[in-house]
This record gives C-alpha cells, structure tokens and sequence, in this order.
C-alpha cells in the first residue's frame, strides 16, 4: 500500500487533462513494462491496455480505470498537490489508475485461472471521447471479451461501500450547441436587420419544458452557455448561441428530446427568417448494468465481505464507460468513498488512499467471480 499510495500521490501532482494524458501514459508504461504481463500496447492515442491471459480457457473480461484530469484550480494544500496551474485530479481518476495497477501487479504475480483478463488505462473520460477513441482503435477486436467492470469513487457514501444497480447507473448526456444566424442593421433600425434574441429565448423556454422527472425515468435540459452580438451600443446582434446541456436515464429517452430539440429550433429560427445550426459536443452514452453484471459484483461484494448498497435510481452525472456497456455484457459499480468527502469536482476533494485495496480486492475478485 505505500507503494501504491505513493504512485497515486506522483499522479496526483503531474495531472493532465483529457486527450493530453501523454507523461502519465509515459510513466504508466514503464511501470507496466516491468510486471511481465502477455502484452502491453497504446491505445487510443494516450492509453494503454494491458493483457494477462489465463491458465485455461475461460470469459475473458475487460476492467477499465481512467486516467484523465479536470480544468481546475485546486484548493488542498497536501505535499503533492498539483503542479500544473489549473488542472487536478478532482475526479480521482489518480485513485482509479493506482487501484488498475494494483490489478495488475496481482495478475503479473498470479495469473488469472480462467478466461483472459484485459486492463484498460483509458484517456478522455471526462469530455467523453476516451471511450469512443478505444472503440474506434480497434484495439478491442478479435480480444472475444464477454463482460466489462469500471468502477468510480463514490462520495456521500459510506467509505468502502459497494453501491450498484441493475439498468442505468448513470445518464445519456450531450453538450447541444445551437447557433443562430441572421445579420445585422442599425440598433435604431432593428426591422432591417435579423436579430436572434427572440428566437434564441424562445428557444430556451421551448427547452427547459421539456425537462421530466418520472422517477426512474427522467429528462433533465440545464443552460449553460448563451453569447449574442458584440458590446457594440450601435449594432442590433445578427449571430447568437445557446448551449445546453441534455441528460436523460436512457439512450432511448435523450435521442427522443434531442430531437425535439432540434425539431422547435428550426421550426423557431423558420419563423424569424434565421438559419440554425448544431453542435454536438462531450457526448456520453447512459451507463446500462446488465443483471449478470451486477450479480457478478454482488458476489464480490460478498467475498470481499463489503457493505452492498442496492441503490434505486442512477447518478445524473455522464460516465463514458456507456459506450462499453452498450457493446458488451457488462456494469458499473461504485466504492464509497465516505460521507464527510468533499463531492467530486470540487476544488478541494481528494481521492480517499484508504479506499485503493478495496478497488483492487473488487476487480480481482470480480474477474474470478465472473468465471462460475
């Protein structure tokens, strides 16, 4: 454990942010290089899969951990705090990369009985390309990977704590980016000009209404981001944007909104003589826990004698390990990182070290568990 706390601390202080991952790909490798694993490539640009492969024939089974930091200034003021200005581990994929190599160091010393075991260091989760960018890789194919496990750190939870559920653990979300575009005249003469301002607040009422809560089901459109015209005193605005985010518990039931979405802005823009445009941006698919999954960690859970928490309703927040649960048979699960722990993203959470030997226990003995 000091070993491992001494890594995460390392990792903690030279963070990078999402698709930049490079020096902490470069020092995962050559940790990585030294265990003797079956093989150990790059993927996704900035990541690294690693393979072990089992005594005998068995499921093969892919455990994920990301790797990526976040754009902000942290506040805490431990010997290894963030080196680089803006940019920290305030998600606790620090945590997540120490607890993979933990994995990887217990199947370097011990191979897996049965099956093959793939450890995925993944880059990018946090702006949603990490996963799509390994998919895209072809990194994957011709592995024959019959299930997938991520875990996340989980504060508000009681610390060692598996939390779980079957169906969506957490949302569908996409960053939607409208642009409006007339043109401009005279502020005294706005009639001569195309201004966006009404069509772009109409807009937004249009979209916040369809915002539903149906518990387990729900549709949630928050407004983030709005520009319009320049700070000329002169000039009637001829070009504006709205940015919204967009989440819902299914793929299914963000694709539904999404596209009404789209539907009332054209239809708004039509109406004041406007053209309109989209971009989709950070796009995470809902994170969809197979029962056979959630079994499986439940009875790692038991092995490992840790609390269970059967949760009823999934996390609002997006996590792009969607995009492998809705490939292969697979599930997310929490590890309570304690209730006193700041939430994540905040500037001054800090990945409980106390909780990396949970992690490690939970995927070795999922990996063992998912062989029955």
């Amino acid at each position: 454990m000091e070993e491992l706390t001494a890594l995460r601390h390392y990792l903690h202080k030279h963070p990078e942010v999402s698709q930049n991952e490079y020096k902490t790909q470069e020092y995962m490798l050559n940790l990585l290089g030294k265990l003797n694993a079956d093989k150990v490539e790059k993927t996704a640009n900035t990541g690294i899969l690693v393979t072990f492969k089992g005594k005998a024939v068995g499921k093969n089974i892919l455990l994920r951990a990301d790797i990526d930091a976040l754009p902000i200034q942290e506040t805490i003021s431990t010997t290894y705090k963030s080196n680089t200005e803006g940019v920290s581990h305030k998600c606790g994929h620090d945590g997540h990369t120490t607890i993979m190599y933990g994995v990887a160091q217990h199947f370097a010393a011990q191979r897996p009985e049965k099956g093959n075991v793939y450890l995925l260091f993944q880059p990018a989760e946090e702006n949603g390309w990490g996963a799509r960018n390994v998919v895209a890789d072809g990194t994957l194919k011709g592995l024959n990977i019959d299930m997938v496990f991520a875990l996340h750190n989980l504060p508000g939870y009681t610390m060692h704590s598996i939390v779980c559920k079957t169906g969506s653990f957490t949302s569908s979300v996409v960053s939607l980016a409208a642009h409006f575009k007339g043109y401009t005249a005279h502020a005294a003469e706005p009639w001569n000009g195309r201004n966006p301002a009404k069509a772009m607040s109409q807009y937004m009422l249009e979209a916040l209404a369809l915002n539903m809560e149906d518990k387990p089901a729900y549709v949630t459109v928050t407004p983030v981001h709005t520009a319009m015209g320049e700070k000329a005193y002169g000039i009637s605005a001829g070009e504006g944007s709205v940015h919204l985010t967009v989440r819902a518990d299914s793929n299914q039931r963000l694709d539904a909104a999404m596209a009404s979405i789209k539907s009332k802005a054209t239809e708004i823009a039509k109406d004041e003589e406007l053209e309109v445009s989209f971009e989709i941006i950070e796009p995470f698919e809902s994170n969809q826990n197979h029962n056979d999954a959630v079994a499986v960690i439940q009875k790692a859970a038991k092995t490992t004698n840790s609390e269970y928490n059967a949760i009823d309703d999934g996390f609002r927040f997006g996590e792009d390990f969607g995009i492998f649960t809705n490939l292969y048979p697979g599930a997310m699960f929490g590890v309570g990182s304690g209730k006193d722990c700041f939430p994540l993203h905040h500037p001054a959470y800090d990945y409980p070290d106390e909780i990396t030997q949970t992690g490690i226990k939970m995927f070795t003995t999922i990996q063992k568990e998912a062989q029955a």
